[in-house]
């Protein structure tokens, strides 16, 4: 299935759809004022889910539950898919005018990981209550598979995959595919024993091509790529890439085959990864998404990065009070002071997006050698750039001056305080996976700070030391 779960960026034109889904919603409305229920029902009746949770993105909330309420009489199938497409600020906005017992309901209706997803993205208290009323309900599975870690291959699997007996003929195989009805893709035929451990795989096409009497045994691939229950859905998601894959087994410790993971789910977590090291490289979480409506709930996420800037930047004004007094003939070279500081913080920042980049894909966990030659090829690139803008800044300095010495050290500073921060850059990300922390925050205020501060001690050092030269 595929799951409105990513940041969606404003196009700068209304796009044809965007128009369709704005007439749908005036539409809508014209109904909803006249109490036309009937008439919205047979609407949404016509609409894809996908765009029916778009349609709810785009109105007033009241509006919104109204016509998610008129669909849960009327089709609560629907509704059911509607809500794992929707915005997650918006669903959880919808899913809190609901009663607990109305939320189990639509549960009942999508598949496992569906609502495995929708109540992962709820809050802790509204999910333990929906956990209990899933619990009478009698969803064990639910139950099961959020049994397994957070984020891993086992939450995200779909436990309504399609499996023969090695023992099968092609001939049987085909018939019962053709009478399955409730699985919800067939990328693959997987195979497995009479003690249901996974034994090999055959694709759809192999399946037809082969004769009707051969066994499943006979034409299937018994290397299988799969994952376990425990893999982290970052490791499925390499996987499907490495090998082209549509969907993944997932294996427990006896390697009874106990789920797939398809390729729509795959793409979900390719974005939803992706948006996360984003969010937490700006200093903020996925949770501003869950409740970007609430103005002081946002301010508290965003605070902890806030107040890790300020302490870095204290720390900075520490610095110049240091130092002004020492420098009290020679003020201006405060003027560059923002040079360092700027140049040295986008250099650390580009090295640092590229290291986070390089292990989310796998590039660096293949060993030492991958990664010294990664901070070796940084470090490189640090020091050409340094070169080239500590010469134009030098330059500048000594136009500015009419002083050599000025831009020498002006130069040289700024020079050394980008080789020093793309390599930090570079490393801090390394480091921090090898204590097994998420590399991601280094390049949002912690890096900033450290590079502020590296790139000033390495100015004024440099100033101090010819200081009389300055002055002068």
């Amino acid at each position: 299935m595929v799951r409105g779960r990513v940041l969606s960026c404003p196009a700068p034109m209304e796009t044809g759809g965007e128009r369709r889904h704005g007439a749908l919603a005036e539409t809508l409305l014209r109904y909803l004022e006249r109490g036309a229920h009937a008439n919205v029902s047979k609407l949404l009746g016509r609409v894809r889910p996908e765009d029916v949770a778009a349609l709810l993105d785009r109105l007033e909330l009241e509006r919104g539950l109204e016509v998610f309420r008129v669909l849960i009489r009327d089709d609560p199938d629907a509704a059911g898919e509607v809500l794992t497409e929707m915005e997650p600020a918006r669903r959880l906005a919808l899913l809190e005018q609901l009663t607990p017992e109305q939320v189990a309901g639509l549960l009942e209706r999508i598949p496992v990981d569906d609502a495995v997803f929708v109540l992962e993205s709820l809050p802790a208290a509204l999910h333990d209550r929906l956990l209990e009323l899933v619990d009478l309900r009698d969803l064990a599975d639910v139950q099961t598979q959020l049994a397994y870690p957070e984020s891993s291959a086992g939450r995200l699997m779909d436990t309504e995959f399609f499996a023969l007996p090695e023992t099968a003929t092609v001939r049987e195989s085909i018939a019962a595919l053709q009478e399955k009805r409730d699985v919800e893709m067939i990328f693959y035929l997987y195979v497995i024993d009479r003690d249901g451990h996974l034994v090999g795989v055959t694709s759809l096409r192999q399946l037809l091509l082969s004769r009707p009497e051969q066994s499943l045994a006979e034409i299937m691939q018994r290397s299988v790529i799969k994952v376990h229950v425990d893999t982290d859905q970052e490791e499925v998601a390499r996987h499907a890439t490495r090998y082209d894959l549509l969907a993944v087994p997932v294996v427990d410790d006896q390697n009874h085959l106990a789920g797939i993971v398809t390729v729509d789910d795959i793409i979900d977590v390719v974005k939803e990864e992706a948006n996360e090291d984003l969010l937490k490289m700006a200093g903020t979480s996925e949770n501003e998404l869950l409740y970007e409506e609430r103005t002081l709930k946002v301010a508290r996420l965003r605070l902890p990065s806030l107040l890790l800037s300020l302490a870095g930047l204290l720390m900075t004004g520490v610095l110049l009070e240091t130092f002004q007094s020492r420098f009290a003939e020679a003020l201006f070279l405060l003027a560059f002071v923002p040079v360092i500081m700027g140049l040295s913080g986008s250099i650390g920042n580009q090295a640092s997006t590229l290291a986070v980049h390089a292990f989310a894909a796998g590039r660096l966990d293949r060993g030492a050698g991958s990664l010294a030659g990664f901070l070796v090829r940084q470090a490189k690139v640090g020091a050409v750039l340094g070169v080239a803008c500590g010469a134009l800044a030098g330059l500048a300095a000594l136009a500015l001056r009419q002083n050599l010495w000025l831009g020498g050290v002006v130069g040289l500073a700024l020079g050394l305080a980008i080789l020093l921060a793309a390599v930090l850059g570079a490393a801090t990300p390394a480091v921090l996976s090898r204590l097994n922390l998420d590399p991601t925050v280094v390049s949002g205020p912690l890096l900033a700070t450290v590079n502020d501060i590296s790139g000033i001690l390495i100015y004024f050092a440099l100033a101090s030391l010819f200081l009389r030269h300055l002055a002068s």
